[in-house]
């Protein structure tokens, strides 16, 4: 299993101007995550039944693993949220059978993640990950984050195989989706800054792990009447995931192939 390691860049960013505002701004994030909690027990979620399956020829399967892209926040279908997108997208492009699992809570953290007794992982060709916003309103450090996303992806790969790919999607400009006061917006986009840098450098070190910037060019599209559309945002975001779990996929179809030599 991947373990932790000291790295530097991150030492030197936690312990910078952005470190110690998040030091001191503990309480007003702790405040903005009572602020989600709340917005969370009168938001709208799917209704319907869950149906985590594609019928096609040689069915592979995904794991997902996050929070509102994955419990689909805003949405009253389960065929509209982000990670239901990402399978018919992949299945489609792949031209195979597609099933899913799917491990998520709205405010899912990635330390909660790893201490689960199971990822619901078995089996499956790619883990796609969407954790991150109840991490940045928790104040977790960049250090904690690694040490957390090291242990998720041998997590994963315990239980579904050492060729299993890893897509992280980038925690989302969440300042952005409602307006908030100046000074905690600042801190919760250093925060999501901060925490994405980090994922980003473990998708360069680790074989088999990708991570995928969130479209900020789309975030214009995701406003309609003064009203954040999150039918708008699970679209775009699964538009610019599934690419990215496709050629995730192709690279676990050469690393089998290379395997069964």
């Amino acid at each position: 299993m991947p373990q932790p390691h000291p790295d530097r860049t991150v030492a030197t960013r936690f312990s910078g101007p952005m470190a110690v505002l998040v030091t001191l701004g503990r309480p007003l994030l702790a405040f903005h995550l009572e602020m989600y909690r709340r917005d969370l027990a009168s938001a709208v979620f799917p209704r319907d039944e869950r149906s985590p399956a594609i019928t096609g020829p040689s069915p592979e399967r995904i794991a997902f693993i996050g929070s509102i892209a994955v419990a689909g926040m805003g949405v009253l279908s389960h065929g509209m949220t982000t990670s239901s997108q990402v399978a018919s997208r992949v299945a489609h492009s792949r031209g195979r059978g597609l099933t899913w699992s799917e491990l998520t809570s709205p405010v899912l953290t990635a330390r909660t993640a790893v201490t689960m007794s199971s990822l619901s992982a078995e089996g499956a060709s790619a883990a796609v990950v969407f954790l991150g916003i109840a991490d940045v309103l928790s104040a977790t450090s960049p250090s904690a984050w690694e040490r957390d996303l090291r242990l998720l992806v041998g997590r994963i790969r315990q239980e579904a195989g050492e060729e299993c790919a890893v897509v992280f999607a980038a925690i989302p400009p969440m300042a952005q989706f409602r307006p908030i006061p100046p000074l905690a917006s600042r801190l919760i986009t250093g925060q999501v800054d901060r925490l994405n840098a980090v994922t980003e450098r473990l998708s360069r070190e680790l074989i088999g792990v990708d991570h995928v910037d969130f479209p900020l060019a789309a975030l214009a599209d995701m406003t309609v009447r003064d009203l954040f559309s999150w039918s708008t945002l699970h679209r775009r975001w699964a538009e610019i995931v599934a690419p990215r779990v496709h050629a995730a996929l192709i690279g676990v179809d050469a690393r089998r192939r290379v395997a069964h030599r």
